[in-house]
């Protein structure tokens, strides 16, 4: 279980919201927020839309991706909506999982420096 509250105030950074399109192919549709902060449980972001309530969602800000549910949605300042999401799990770390997935893909340039995590605790060559 996770409890954590923070606030940007007056600073919000960006993020990305993605929400499923509704399209067969599985596609999200990406809107630009403002990651305002976050009270135990509940993603604060400020969106140009509006978002359903229920809709799931992930959302992208920093190194990590929150992955919840719309829980509250309200008509903000200046035509832009406050969202509070449920958070239901949080991955971090999703650059060192692009890297994987560029790797494993062959997409880019090969990584020739490679670390291995042992896996039983013990090294071997």
């Amino acid at each position: 279980m996770f409890s954590v509250t923070t606030s940007f105030g007056e600073h919000p950074q960006s993020a990305i919201l993605k929400i499923p399109s509704g399209e067969p192919n599985g596609s999200k549709h990406e809107i630009p927020c403002a990651f305002e902060g976050m009270d135990g449980k509940t993603l604060r972001l400020e969106a140009p839309e509006r978002i359903s309530i229920s809709a799931p969602v992930s959302v992208e800000y920093s190194d990590a991706m929150f992955l919840g549910e719309v829980v509250g949605c309200k008509s903000g300042t200046g035509g832009a909506w406050e969202l509070n999401i449920k958070v239901d799990q949080i991955l971090t770390g999703l650059q060192s999982l692009c890297a994987l997935r560029e790797q494993l893909l062959g997409e880019g340039t090969p990584v020739t420096n490679r670390a291995f995590i042992p896996v039983n605790g013990t090294t071997s060559s």
